[in-house]
């Protein structure tokens, strides 16, 4: 998968605060999934209620195949 980007922010949480996903309490980040079209715009978000909830993950398989169209 040369079209994925994975990216940590758990020393700076300067992405957490941006896009509201730190828990300041604990400096964790809460469980979510970004698309970035081609133009850079997000195609696709979604919050998890809970940390230990996974995505949907078919879901976010065809958003990002769609985002790559």
């Amino acid at each position: 998968m040369d079209k994925v980007k994975v990216v940590s922010d758990v020393l700076e949480t300067d992405f957490g605060l941006k896009y509201g996903v730190v828990i300041k309490e604990r400096r964790y980040l809460r469980r979510s999934v970004f698309i970035v079209g081609r133009d850079g715009n997000l195609t696709y978000v979604t919050y998890l209620p809970s940390l230990g909830q996974e995505p949907n993950y078919e879901e976010v398989i065809n958003a990002a195949k769609e985002a790559l169209k």
